[in-house]
């Protein structure tokens, strides 16, 4: 994990590069789940991105097509991809392509549209519509010559200096996104990029500072697959929520997913809204606390506690809880408010269930019901009976 090298080496449609990922099939936020049995927010994102790669005429086709199994779903976390909140993942769909230069390894994740009315919150109407074709038309071609112009982006590199400009790279994404749109200049520049093309793709960015967002979820997909398969091993290499259920997976044993009810995250809600308003948490974004940001570094955020309703003392003692169950820390994101500290970087799931603390996330909240949207920020933990159930499978074996 700690060798892991992501580099940003290029935009290109899901099916050409995401391996599985074939013409009828949609991903989405794991642990995967018959369709029957996914959260109405997922099966609403699942039909959006149906719709928009033709694979059925109208809402009702696509519901009817993916419950017999004509239009199949899987978890993106299977498929070396991730699905950030509710969004999915369809072949035409233009994704970030991450490569380790350490191991030749490679993971994606799809452009971040915003927490508007999108795609990634489960939504899809005209607007949605017009924006992912934009998308796939001309921002994905656009990004992908300026990347291949300048040989692609070191990510360790930028979230490294991002951390201490005042990101924690999962919910806040501003110090990362202004970086990655200067670098994205010069290649812009050197790839012939047309100017009104340009100005469109900044604009999105000044608009949506979290477009960075999929380098770093993406970058955890990275590490932890290099550390999957390890025999008697019992790090974890993957963690998601899909609305209804939550899941994560070990090392030891690979392509097993332990999982347990999806926990209803607390935190900060907007006006209008209660707890009683918020679903459970969804998303694969979870991995990237496992991967030693996100929560694990709010230290290194001050601007973003308030939005999660923290302060320093509970910032600091996520990262002091966190180390009690990592199994090292990482040389190159390090957190100045602790004194140049190293993100506790491994969750090693025996130190879970022997201390009791588990990863915490700090999580978008998403209503239950499609079409509501965002009504706040917080935190969550992944369910204890997750890790109870993969350490008794490790003993077992």
């Amino acid at each position: 994990m700690l060798a892991s090298e992501p580099w940003l080496v290029g935009v290109r449609p899901a099916g050409e590069v995401i391996p599985g990922l074939e013409p009828d099939r949609v991903l989405h936020a794991a642990p995967p789940a018959p369709w029957d049995e996914l959260s109405p927010l997922i099966r609403s994102g699942v039909v959006g991105a149906a719709l928009f790669e033709g694979l059925a005429a109208s809402r009702e086709e696509a519901e009817q097509l993916a419950a017999s199994g004509e239009i199949t779903v899987g978890a993106a976390q299977d498929h070396a991809a991730m699905a950030g909140g509710v969004g999915s993942i369809p072949a035409s769909l233009p994704v970030m392509v991450l490569e380790d230069r350490a191991n030749g390894n490679r993971a994606f994740h799809f452009l971040m549209e915003g927490f508007g009315r999108s795609l990634v919150l489960g939504m899809y109407d005209e607007g949605v519509e017009e924006r992912l074709a934009w998308f796939r038309d001309e921002l994905g071609p656009a990004l992908d010559e300026a990347l291949v112009a300048v040989g692609g982006i070191d990510c360790r590199e930028l979230m490294s200096e991002a951390l201490r400009r005042g990101d924690e790279l999962h919910n806040r994404n501003a110090a990362a996104t202004s970086m990655f749109a200067e670098r994205l200049a010069d290649g812009f520049i050197r790839a012939g990029v047309p100017a009104t093309i340009q100005e469109r793709v900044f604009q999105l960015m000044r608009d949506n500072t979290q477009f960075f967002v999929p380098v770093p979820l993406a970058a955890a997909k990275l590490a932890l697959d290099a550390a999957d398969g390890v025999e008697g091993s019992s790090l974890l290499t993957a963690c998601g929520a899909n609305g209804g259920e939550c899941g994560i997976r070990v090392s030891g044993l690979p392509g097993t997913w332990f999982t347990a009810p999806a926990p209803v995250p607390e935190g900060v809600l907007f006006d209008g809204f209660d707890l009683g308003d918020a679903g459970p948490a969804c998303g694969d974004s979870l991995l990237v606390e496992c991967y030693g940001l996100g929560a694990t570094v709010l230290p290194a955020a001050p601007a973003f506690w308030p939005t999660v309703g923290a302060d320093e003392a509970l910032a600091r003692r996520l990262t002091a809880d966190a180390a009690q169950i990592a199994l090292g820390e990482h040389e190159d994101y390090r957190v100045p408010l602790l004194d140049d500290r190293g993100a506790p970087i491994g969750v090693d799931v025996r130190r879970v269930v022997e201390t009791g603390i588990r990863p915490t996330i700090d999580i978008v909240m998403v209503h239950p019901e499609p079409g509501r949207g965002v009504i706040g920020f917080g935190l969550t933990q992944p369910p204890l009976e997750c890790f109870t159930a993969a350490v008794e499978a490790l003993d077992a074996r």
